[in-house]
């Protein structure tokens, strides 16, 4: 106990030089005519009746910036074996959370609005807000938006006090009851902006970059720009569009006038070639700005610089994953979106240094798992050419905790669908979409019917990628040879890639059942890393790898811990039942202990055998810790020995 406290102390210090560093960076798109609303916001812990209201008295709260997770700062009662820097014997989700406690929060902010602002529009943004949040604008009920992983943005110009008059705005933030099966933290935990502009204006995440067509001498760049025309009479505009390649140099420019109703938005399409492009990959991730400026009566009345990358993704059962024409093995990584002792918040050098690690570490591919990422993490994948499957959801209708996302999933999945979509779609790193991870519902005709919903409303909003979802069948084979596997081949068909979680002995049987069917590895445990990748190496329908996880993560404490049991009489199998790991009184264990690397990328077990399997290393030498007398070692099939590359005893 007093090696872990000793531990946690020097987990505190790292987190307080790494905030020192933060700043709130801006990304590559949307972001030039933003500014950061993270600074000086007031913080209290609890649920203080009327703290929306503007007489509300805050001036006894804590002050603080953005992102925040209040998840990962220490409670109360320190000193006992119970309270332990952020974790709690006594937390609701015990393993599952890492022992970490939710509850309810407030934030509120003061600000003005200047004088030159009069009569624009004006418009907040939440990167992110776990979970359950309602917003109020100097009392007035802005909206409620449940999911913890999407953003969002009011159009607050309503709510709004005369320019150089103070506004507040009351953040209420519910983490409660069971609602996730890892940490999630609790809080504005991600980035806010806000957003001012005339009442023409380019609509927020209004820019939709494609390359519909790309060859090594010319490349087609289509962007489609959303016009918002909020006066009362119609307007005519002009969208002019200039290219720049990853130099900096003009590559190519269009012009075009458009009539934008009032009160209405109006979608404007230009097509730019683009001579001799620059690819972006994974080796050479060149990306491209798209600055796009609408005029009125020769006026600039708003500009908007996007990135994106000329690429070309293709998919199919006979060359797997083809990158600019190129067969591409996915050397993948699944994990969460926490950063360690820094806890969720999104912590713009953290995500950098978390991408920059796992890049590094030989991989090229992630799956975010299960929920979509920060803004600023998938701009850093644009920058260091990171492959990325951009996922929505971990739950559907049927619910795996009792207070998660199927409570709201009827009413919201829509919205939160759209706003993952038109917010990341031109992101060249998201190669594709993937609806679902695990849903219990996958074999019945709701989770058919579901899927279907999800995969007409992405293909509407983006027909660039393709769609997938992560498959498991853990209930085995019957006597007579058949699974329930196959009841979900229907499910599978609506797919463009299936992902298989776990399932690699099930490929070349499906593949003759199914031969156009593209397949990878969503999810596999470390230790069959080798005949995972064995089966990417031969089989050409089966493209990629992504193993469960690049890094340890908070929560789902232990599951791919070692431990040390009494020695039994006679005989047992190395390979203890899961009940020994997904045990849900596992303190004081907090983190989970799969990842090939730690909770802060440094190299463990599984990172060495990933670079044998790569043949990145011809060998590799490790020592397994001694074992005192009396005690036997039980490995999880999500961990490996106790063993360590470096010693000293």
């Amino acid at each position: 106990m007093k090696n872990m406290k000793a531990n946690l102390e020097i987990i505190t210090i790292a987190v307080l030089m790494l905030a020192t560093i933060a700043c709130s960076q801006t990304g590559s798109s949307e972001k030039q005519r933003s500014l950061s609303f993270d600074q000086d916001w007031l913080f209290i812990k609890g649920d203080p009746l009327r703290a929306e209201t503007p007489e509300f008295d805050d001036s006894a709260w804590r002050r603080l910036d953005l992102p925040h997770d209040w998840s990962i700062e220490d409670l109360p009662g320190q000193g006992s074996d119970s309270v332990i820097g952020p974790f709690s014997k006594s937390s609701a989700g015990k393993m599952a959370t890492g022992y970490t406690v939710g509850g309810t929060a407030w934030y509120r902010k003061h600000f003005t609005v200047n004088k030159s602002d009069q009569n624009k529009k004006v418009y907040l943004q939440f990167d992110g807000v776990y979970m359950d949040s309602d917003i109020w604008i100097n009392g007035n009920h802005a909206g409620n938006h449940p999911y913890g992983y999407t953003s969002f943005w009011y159009d607050v110009t309503p709510y709004l006090n005369p320019p150089e008059t103070e506004n507040i705005v009351a953040v209420q933030v519910k983490n409660e009851g069971l609602n996730t099966r890892w940490y999630a933290g609790s809080g504005i935990y991600r980035h806010t902006w806000i957003t001012i502009v005339e009442p023409v204006h380019i609509s927020p995440w209004g820019v939709y970059i494609t390359t519909p067509d790309v060859s090594d001498k010319n490349a087609t760049v289509e962007i489609v720009t959303n016009v918002t025309n909020s006066e009362s009479e119609d307007v005519t505009v002009i969208c002019v569009v200039s290219l720049f390649d990853p130099s900096g140099n003009e590559a190519g420019k269009a012009s075009v006038e458009s009539s934008v109703p009032a009160g209405q938005t109006v979608d404007i399409k230009q097509v730019v070639r683009v001579e001799n492009p620059s690819l972006w990959s994974v080796e050479k991730p060149g990306l491209y700005d798209s600055e796009v400026k609408v005029l009125v009566d020769n006026k600039v009345m708003d500009k908007l610089t996007t990135a994106f990358g000329i690429r070309t993704i293709h998919f199919d059962a006979e060359n797997g994953f083809m990158l600019n024409g190129k067969s591409t093995e996915l050397r993948g990584g699944c994990f969460h979106h926490d950063n360690g002792p820094l806890g969720a918040a999104a912590i713009d050098r953290a995500e950098e240094r978390k991408i920059e690690i796992l890049k590094n570490a030989g991989f090229n591919a992630i799956r975010c798992s299960h929920n979509p990422p920060s803004p600023y993490l998938l701009d850093v994948c644009d920058r260091l050419g990171m492959l990325v499957i951009d996922e929505f959801f971990d739950i559907w209708k049927k619910p795996k905790n009792k207070d998660d996302y199927s409570n709201y999933f009827n009413e919201w999945w829509k919205k939160d669908l759209q706003s993952i979509v038109l917010r990341d779609r031109n992101h060249p790193s998201v190669i594709m979409w993937s609806i679902g991870n695990e849903v219990p519902e996958a074999r019945e005709q709701s989770g058919f019917d579901t899927a279907q919903e999800l995969v007409n409303i992405v293909r509407g909003l983006d027909a660039t990628r393709p769609i997938t979802e992560a498959l498991v069948d853990f209930s085995g084979v019957n006597s007579s040879g058949y699974t329930p596997w196959d009841d979900v081949a229907p499910h599978m068909a609506l797919l463009d890639v299936v992902g298989y979680n776990y399932q690699y002995l099930k490929y070349e049987g499906d593949h003759e059942k199914y031969p156009e069917r593209v397949m990878y590895a969503s999810e596999s445990m470390p230790m069959f890393s080798f005949e995972n990748w064995q089966t990417v190496e031969k089989l050409p329908y089966v493209f990629g790898n992504f193993t469960w996880t690049a890094m340890d993560y908070l929560g789902e404490a232990g599951v791919g811990l070692a431990r040390l049991i009494d020695k039994p009489e006679g005989s047992i199998n190395s390979r203890a039942g899961l009940s020994h790991f997904f045990n849900p009184y596992s303190w004081p264990i907090f983190n989970n202990f799969q990842g090939d690397l730690d909770l802060i990328g440094n190299p463990k077990t599984p990172y060495y055998y990933q670079h044998l399997v790569w043949r990145e290393s011809k060998v590799e030498m490790l020592v397994h810790r001694p074992i005192p007398p009396g005690k036997i070692e039980i490995v999880s099939p999500w961990g490996f020995p106790d063993e360590l590359k470096r010693w000293n005893w």
